[in-house]
């Protein structure tokens, strides 16, 4: 039972110790994050700064680089939250030495080394495989979704760019001559840096995002040209008769696509009276044949000797008929206004089906060429939920115990051509985690047997048979990937051993049952999919999902990267190899004081 209250007495002079490191426990987080940061060499980000001139001092890159690792590991990546933080957080308080640096250094201090994230990143790497960390038995590759700084509203297609293009130079032409009017040639009216900068920085968006779309299209075959070719490609095959014709260019001109199906009901009327006019004049020999003795006599039947009765004839006619409707229709419709036939539903149309004629379809949604005015970089892409984002694609390899070794980011909006950029990428950081630990002691040769081009082609050095050689613990076992890399070129690309989902897992073939042992001239395929049901593959893949998963959500969750703050594919990568390095750093704190030490001290 308390006795009272204790006296809150917010008069007091001075609350805190006077000793700074009395303010956190000894294991608080902040002084093995300290000392790591002490061990990375930034030799180079330091030598960026103009030191000896006049001036201010600048702030410590140490302090600053150790107050953006903590922030993303609690999750803050604004800049002027962290500068909030650095007056309220205790944490904070003691890595910044009670210095409060304005949110402006701080966001300033990101982009200017955006460059130098990758190399911290590999030092990070490197402590943490020397404490131990980077189990290499099995790597799993994962793509995730990360949104960017742009809305999805702000993408565009090539019309709508073109026409703020011509905007943009009619109201600059505008604006300069209504100057030179008011200031005299030459002169202009002042602006501030401010909105100068602003505007020529969309107006740049603009121009590049138009000229992307433009190179797309040409390359995929949607340019002027192209569109032009394949219309008229496709009405010469109608012209023709031809049956592959399939559907319509977008954009071609129904009038001339029923013009081009007349043209070919008459050809193919022409060319059955032709035909018929054949049989007649054949039959006609045989009944002379017949009365002059010299055959049998013919089976007329229900032959007709006239030449616009039979039953392909009269299926021609029909075909010109129906032609001859649909050209009607068609030049009505371009007459006249839409409206007028929105309710006709029974009007034939050029492109008739097996049963009759087919109603108007269009084909304005097949996949554009976008780009987005905000983020030219980002592209529109789909997300686990169904839905899509306006964003980038994140490819994670990660380790058997969880330790992130290579964060790339694309913009595929799918993962199928990842598979090999991510496996270099694998074997590379395996590569650096073995070499940092790696000492030499193979009992067989004395040094490290674990040779590059064995890594890469996928098989185990021949040169070492000890079984006991401590490289060999660093040997990549597997590549781990899910549905989404499955494709017959990534099944049998050069490089180390891997396993690949055909699907999910209700379409998968499950272990424990019985199953067929695969052909001898089977495919690789056919082969995945025996080895995953098996209970040794079952088990290696299952492994995926437990490895990767859980750092595609702790990117999102801990260091909450859900949307990157800046724009542009460089400096999304830069973020994003810093929410990895983050991770990996928190990994390291999480260790034994013996292991940290013993990596810091190597």
């Amino acid at each position: 039972m308390a006795r009272g209250f204790r006296r809150v007495d917010r008069d007091q002079q001075f609350l805190l110790p006077v000793d700074m490191r009395e303010w956190l426990p000894d294991d608080h987080v902040v002084w093995v994050l300290l000392e790591v940061v002490e061990h990375l060499d930034i030799a180079r980000l330091e030598a960026r700064y103009a030191q000896g001139g006049p001036g201010r001092r600048a702030y410590d890159p140490r302090m600053l680089l150790s107050l953006l690792i903590y922030a993303y590991s609690a999750g803050v990546r604004s800049s002027r939250q962290i500068e909030r933080l650095c007056r309220t957080d205790v944490a904070m308080r003691v890595i910044c030495g009670l210095q409060v640096p304005d949110h402006t250094v701080i966001a300033r201090f990101r982009q200017r080394h955006q460059d130098f994230v990758r190399e911290l990143f590999t030092q990070v790497l490197l402590i943490c495989a020397k404490a131990g960390l980077g189990r290499l038995g099995a790597i799993a590759v994962d793509g995730t979704k990360i949104a960017a700084n742009a809305a999805k509203k702000a993408t565009c297609q090539r019309q709508w760019l073109q026409q703020q293009v011509d905007e943009i130079l009619t109201r600059a032409a505008e604006q300069d001559a209504a100057e030179d009017t008011a200031f005299g040639p030459g002169e202009h009216a002042e602006e501030t840096p401010r909105q100068l900068q602003g505007r020529r920085d969309r107006e740049e968006r603009i121009k590049r995002a138009l000229a992307e779309v433009i190179a797309e299209e040409a390359a995929r075959g949607l340019d002027a040209e192209a569109t032009a070719a394949r219309k008229r490609a496709s009405l010469e095959a109608t012209r023709a008769g031809r049956n592959d014709v399939g559907s319509r260019p977008v954009g071609a001109d129904p009038v001339a696509i029923a013009e081009a199906r007349l043209q070919a009901a008459q050809d193919r009327l022409a060319k059955e009276v032709e035909a018929k006019r054949a049989q007649i004049a054949v039959m006609r020999e045989r009944i002379r044949r017949f009365e002059a003795g010299q055959g049998p006599k013919p089976n007329l039947g229900p032959f007709s000797f006239d030449e616009n009765r039979g039953q392909q004839v009269a299926r021609a006619k029909r075909w010109v008929a129906r032609a001859e409707r649909e050209l009607v229709v068609a030049r009505a419709r371009k007459a006249s206004p839409p409206a007028e036939h929105e309710q006709d539903d029974l009007l034939p149309v050029p492109g008739g089906g097996r049963h009759g004629p087919r109603g108007i379809t269009s084909k304005d949604d097949r996949p554009a060429v976008r780009r987005n005015v905000t983020d030219p970089d980002s592209r529109l892409m789909h997300d686990s939920n169904g839905g899509a984002i306006q964003g980038y694609n994140a490819q994670l390899a990660v380790s058997d115990d969880g330790l992130i070794l290579s964060a790339q980011l694309v913009q595929d909006i799918n993962d199928r051509r990842q598979l090999q950029p991510m496996s270099q990428a694998a074997l590379a950081a395996a590569l650096l985690v073995h070499q940092a630990r790696c000492l030499g002691q193979c009992p067989s040769l004395g040094r490290c047997c674990l040779a590059w081009a064995a890594c890469e082609a996928g098989n185990r050095p021949r040169d070492c048979d000890d079984t006991d050689c401590p490289c060999l613990a660093d040997w990549i076992g597997a590549l781990l990937f899910d549905a989404g890399y499955w494709s017959q070129g990534n099944l049998t690309a050069p490089g180390p051993d891997r396993l690949i989902a055909p699907g999910k897992n209700a379409v998968r073939p499950q272990p424990g049952q019985d199953h067929d042992p695969p052909p001898q001239n089977a495919d690789p395929a056919t082969l995945m999919i025996y080895r995953l049901a098996t209970e040794e593959g079952a088990a290696l893949y299952k492994r995926r999902s437990a490895t990767v998963e859980p750092v595609n959500g702790h990117l999102k969750d801990r260091t909450a990267l859900r949307r990157f703050a800046r724009r542009g594919l460089a400096a999304c990568q830069a973020e994003l190899t810093f929410a990895a390095l983050v991770l990996n750093i928190g990994k390291f704190c999480r260790l034994a004081p013996a292991r940290r030490s013993t990596a810091l001290t190597a």
